[in-house]
């Protein structure tokens, strides 16, 4: 039986892609981003979002001369076996690695809220969490449009909390040699292209699809520019690591209760994108029915959460330092350029400067970053 797949319209389609986005990169990006400076941050913020962007419009172009299929798919019929292994991987260890993360983050933040213990706390979130992903696309899109609604309004009145603390001295501050440390981190933020050919699926129209991408990124972009310039402007290099948590030096408990219903928003919304792409990854890959590929998306996350893998940032580091960087950069181009030579007629025709251009730099960052842990 051939289950339909329900239609979204395009307010949700770019709801699941602003949420998956919106997760746990936006909170550590003021920190990763303040040893250069908060001007410096946004330049980052902005450039890193426009590369990636460019690699989203890659996917979407290859999977609507495929469409039905998965990433890992789209990889392997453009890159051969190999390439489709490689991408289904990546993709994995980007997953894995953020439900990991999410599953931690929202332990210890549910924790703090209501005093219950971080791992009952962690195992609630990931029982409601995964049961959305469960539902399937169309419940996902309804929900991540609830849940941006209270993000991007957190989010917002944060900012507006901050802004005016922001010190003039820090405005000035900048370190070109620092660049590359908070890259990674910018990557991640952005890591959401295995959304993409779900996105199509669901709106059925590559136009559409184009808009919807347009408006996942751009949104994400400029929330994450005014993010770093007030937090990184209003506490210069005393950023926290969870840059919310500093909003309780300045407004006290409500500080605290914002700062910790935010990064839980983020975490809700990032964690149903990516697990409902997962689940899709694995029921593709390995031609199993959706409540095997479930299974296999949301228990391996918990079961290693348990087994003692409860660091946010580490969870983090991983998925982004192993996966991002490659799914979202390098193979996104490579299968791009592939896409050129084999089809006449492109929806996306980008000039070739442009595609090895984003090629090369994220080659360079992937080979930066395995070089600092060597």
């Amino acid at each position: 039986m051939v289950v339909k797949m329900k239609k979204l319209t395009l307010a949700e389609a770019s709801a699941i892609l602003i949420g998956t986005q919106i997760g746990a990169g936006v909170l550590g990006l003021p920190y990763a981003l303040k040893e250069s400076g908060p001007l410096l941050g946004v330049a980052i913020v902005v450039i890193t979002g426009l590369l990636t962007l460019l690699t989203a419009f890659f996917v979407l172009e290859v999977a609507a001369q495929s469409e039905g299929e998965t990433l890992s798919k789209l990889a392997e019929r453009h890159l051969g076996k190999a390439g489709g292994i490689l991408m289904f991987l990546s993709i994995s260890v980007l997953a894995y690695g953020a439900l990991i993360a999410y599953i931690a983050g929202s332990g210890d933040i549910i924790s703090s809220l209501f005093g219950v213990s971080p791992k009952v706390s962690a195992l609630l979130f990931w029982f409601l969490m995964s049961a959305v992903v469960f539902m399937g696309l169309k419940a996902s899109g309804e929900a991540e449009l609830m849940l941006n609604f209270l993000l991007l309004g957190a989010l917002t009145l944060a900012i507006a909390l901050v802004l005016p603390k922001v010190d003039s001295s820090n405005l000035s501050y900048a370190n070109t040699s620092a660049v590359t440390k908070g890259i990674g981190v910018a990557v991640f933020a952005y890591v959401s292209h295995m959304v993409v050919p779900e996105m199509l699926k669901g709106l059925k129209d590559v136009k559409k699809t184009t808009k919807a991408v347009m408006i996942g990124y751009i949104v994400p972009m400029v929330f994450y520019a005014f993010f770093v310039l007030t937090f990184v402007g209003a506490f210069g290099l005393g950023t926290p690591e969870l840059a919310t948590s500093a909003l309780e030096r300045f407004y006290g408990s409500l500080g605290k209760i914002l700062g910790l219903i935010l990064p839980l928003a983020a975490i809700c919304t990032s964690y149903i994108g990516i697990g409902l792409a997962q689940m899709d990854n694995i029921k593709e890959m390995f031609g199993i029915s959706k409540s095997k590929a479930w299974l296999l998306t949301v228990i391996p996350p918990l079961l290693i959460y348990f087994a003692g893998l409860n660091s946010f940032v580490n969870a983090l580091w991983i998925a982004g330092t192993f996966g991002g960087l490659l799914y979202a950069g390098i193979l996104p181009t490579l299968m791009y350029l592939k896409a050129k030579k084999v089809y006449q007629k492109l929806h996306l025709p980008i000039h070739h400067s442009f595609v090895y251009i984003s090629g090369l730099v994220f080659f360079l960052v992937f080979v930066y970053s395995i070089a600092s842990i060597v």
